[in-house]
């Protein structure tokens, strides 16, 4: 708890200084999956469960993780396509979470979004020109009799052909037409940009020349990216810090070089083992996970990891780690780097076989029960069963 006060109290203040353009605290976003006949909800499927972070300004922040543990709800999250459902986001020391669509408008063209699919987030019955140009003229960016000049300069920033402005969607290649959605991101002059997973949809030679401008354009503008990507190798050449996520939770944050020269978590340095190298000669040692992904509808109690984890304890089967500093400014969720935890694993122990012990006590109990309501629900049956033969072999008597 004391950790947990120390590290609230520097997200505050790192929410409010102004080398820190984004901050991120305790943000949750769930779906609903089932309700009941008020409409209150029932189940819901925890997509970002808990997930706290600062970006310093001019800088790339990685979110990695597997398919559907979030990352993409989290950057939607952030701009406010979806509506969170607990925690706070600050832009620029201003609170975001609780304005509403008329309010967030002046601060959409701040933040901006770069879609994982190239092919899809375009209009295919509008020409490269109208594209950038539509938020240009809707945010009033410029004068109107300057928007094709500016169009015209956006769509060279991003490797575009000025003779590319009359032309649709369909005669690009997957690279040109990742860069018009660069261009349409940039038109508004964002501060923030989200890219989700800008680079999974093209080919490796693609690739590195849009991560190559994106590079470029930071530097020449002086954008802030959130950078969610499953390929760790395209996330340390363009970041400057890591967030590791597991079904909706983060299991590590720290500097890039840190993370990929000391992970801490096991899942993070399972994550990390899966990575090629270039040297024939070193001979990668992969750390296989076992076992499937848990529902995130349904998780398992204590460190969700658990149930794939090689170093799994009592523990964790019930007690969810904190997220502490284990290093400066490294932060882990697991028990392993946890003092206090590691010191008193005999008494988790002791309170794990308590546990155990009451629910296989409840397993009985709902077993018995069953099994006398089945052994009532039979003898009923049997009773109805004697009853109708009575009177069988009295109609029979009579006759």
């Amino acid at each position: 708890m004391e950790n947990l006060n120390r590290e609230n109290e520097k997200n505050t203040s790192e929410a409010c200084s102004d080398d820190v353009i984004l901050r991120v605290e305790h943000l949750k976003k769930y779906f609903p999956i089932e309700k009941n006949l008020l409409g209150a909800t029932t189940l819901s499927l925890k997509a970002v469960d808990d997930i706290s972070f600062s970006v310093k300004r001019g800088t790339t922040i990685g979110v990695v993780g597997e398919s559907g543990c979030g990352k993409t709800t989290l950057g939607r999250t952030i701009l406010k396509l979806y509506e969170p459902d607990g925690g706070k986001i600050f832009f620029e020391g201003q609170e975001l979470t609780n304005l509403n669509k008329k309010q967030m408008r002046r601060f959409r063209t701040d933040i901006q979004l770069i879609f994982q699919d190239p092919y899809s987030s375009l209009p295919p019955r509008m020409t490269v020109g109208s594209i950038i140009a539509e938020p240009v003229y809707v945010h009033k960016i410029v004068p109107k009799a300057q928007v094709y000049d500016y169009v015209i300069d956006i769509m060279q920033k991003c490797g575009l052909r000025p003779q590319y402005f009359d032309r649709y969607p369909h005669e690009f290649s997957g690279g040109q037409r990742q860069r018009i959605c660069i261009a349409r991101a940039l038109a508004v002059k964002p501060k923030l940009v989200i890219c989700d997973e800008p680079v999974s949809a093209l080919d490796v030679s693609i690739q590195a020349q849009i991560i190559n401008l994106l590079k470029e354009l930071q530097q020449t503008i002086g954008l802030t990216y959130v950078f969610i990507s499953h390929d760790l190798s395209v996330v340390k050449y363009i970041t400057e810090q890591i967030l590791v996520m597991y079904l909706g939770n983060v299991m590590e944050l720290g500097e890039t070089d840190e993370i990929f020269d000391h992970p801490l978590h096991p899942y993070t340095k399972a994550l990390f083992s899966a990575v090629p190298m270039p040297n024939p000669d070193v001979k990668m040692q992969r750390i296989i996970l076992e076992g499937d992904i848990p529902s995130p509808a349904n998780p398992p109690a204590g460190c969700k990891f658990h149930t794939r984890c090689s170093r799994c304890m009592n523990v964790c089967r019930f007690k969810a780690p904190e997220y502490i500093e284990a290093f400066p400014n490294h932060f882990v969720a697991c028990h392993l780097y946890n003092k206090e935890v590691m010191e008193n694993l005999a008494a988790y122990d002791a309170e794990y076989e308590r546990l155990e012990a009451e629910r296989l006590a409840r397993l009985e109990e709902e077993r018995l029960k069953k099994e006398h309501g089945r052994r009532k629900t039979g003898s009923a049956d049997d009773a109805a069963d004697g009853a109708a033969g009575g009177e069988e072999k009295k109609e029979t008597e009579i006759r």
